[in-house]
Formats: structure tokens, sequence, C-alpha cells
């Protein structure tokens, strides 16, 4: 994370530094990012730079939050204001949610897709964000459970594991066969995923009744 000096700066210089920051990564990869180029585009000396960042991690990571930050609080805010639907249903308005946040700026998918091509540091994010993320969909399971639309037999903390490691998964694959690309198959892909585990975990009784 930034240390106190970067916040003591404008917020028209932080959001230079940031912009820039965030368009050098989208177009190199964090593995290819440069210090040096950060520097350039952002107009700022290189010793300012570490003395607002330990180092090019430290600043890849501040990015990574402030893009997982937002997309939190769109993602609880879905949540919140969509009670009237189904638990799958408020799925796939997440999913629909964070496709539309992808496409509104690019550079958020490419920089998603250079975290996912690095697997230790992949790992230490997920280690840090899981916990919150986990948190948002056990509560939308525990909302389905209590309403009776999910079997009695789910267990809410395991299926939030599960399914973001499915979303995970799935995520990988598109980055793998799309070139990180946003489709109409990719929202296909996204949304059998979620009809696979309505089918999985939903309540028997609703699907011989014809629902």
């Amino acid at each position: 994370m930034p240390k106190g000096t970067f916040f003591n700066l404008s917020e028209t210089k932080r959001k230079r530094i940031l912009e820039a920051a965030i368009d050098e990564f989208a177009e190199n990869g964090y593995e290819n990012s440069r210090v040096n180029e950060i520097v350039r585009r952002s107009s700022i000396p290189k010793g300012s730079f570490y003395q607002y960042f330990e180092n090019k991690t430290d600043l890849f990571r501040y990015v990574l939050d402030i893009i997982y930050k937002k997309k939190m609080e769109i993602m609880t805010g879905i949540e919140i204001s969509h009670r009237e639907l189904s638990v799958f249903e408020t799925l796939k308005v997440m999913v629909e949610a964070g496709i539309k946040m992808a496409e509104e700026d690019p550079r958020l998918l490419k920089i998603s897709d250079s975290l996912v091509a690095n697997k230790p540091l992949m790992d230490e994010v997920l280690i840090e964000y899981a916990p919150s993320s986990d948190d948002l969909i056990i509560s939308l399971i525990r909302r389905g459970k209590n309403n009776g639309e999910l079997a009695d037999w789910v267990d809410p903390e395991l299926s939030a594991k599960l399914i973001t490691a499915f979303m995970l998964s799935l995520s990988e694959m598109i980055r793998s066969s799309n070139n990180g690309k946003i489709t109409d198959e990719t929202r296909e892909k996204y949304l059998s995923l979620i009809n696979l585990l309505e089918y999985g975990m939903k309540r028997r009784e609703d699907y011989d009744s014809g629902m």
C-alpha cells in the first residue's frame, strides 16, 4: 500500500500517478511493466516514486485494491437492492455488472488477466480478498436458505468458497481461450455455470413442480 506521503499529494497528482500506472500495467502486464515508464507517464521524478511506494509490486497491489473495492461496492449494492430476485438471478446480475465494469474500462480486465497469469501474486491477493468476497456470497446463500429457495443441506461457507473457485477457474479458461476478450460466449459460459450451481443447490421439489 502507498506510504503516507502519497496521500499528502493533491488529488489531481494522485490521480495522474494512478492513471499512468493503470495504463502501464494494462499495456504491458505486471511482469513487463517498468517503474521508469510509470514515472515518465506521470511526470514525476523517479526518486519521488519511492517516496510514495516501496516498489512496483506495492503500486500494483494498490491498483488492484482500488479495482477490488470498486467491484465490491457494486456487488454489495446489488445484493442489497435486488432482494426480490432469487439467489441465482442475483448472481447473474452480479456477473453482468462485473462484465459491464470491464467493458467500460478494458484496462481493468487486462490488469486482472495479468494478475491471474502470476500465480504467486494471485495467491497472495486471494488470501487478502477472499474473506470479504466469501462474506458477500455467504450472505446471499443464507438468504436463499432462509426463504426456502435452497436445499437445507447447503453449507453457506463451503458453497461460497466453491462458487468463488468455479468463477476463478472459468475466468482463467476464458483468459486462455479468448485472449481475455469479452464476447457473447463469455456471458453464456458464466450463465451456464450459474445454471449448473442452481441445479445442484436448489430445493429438489422446485424442479419437480416445474419451477
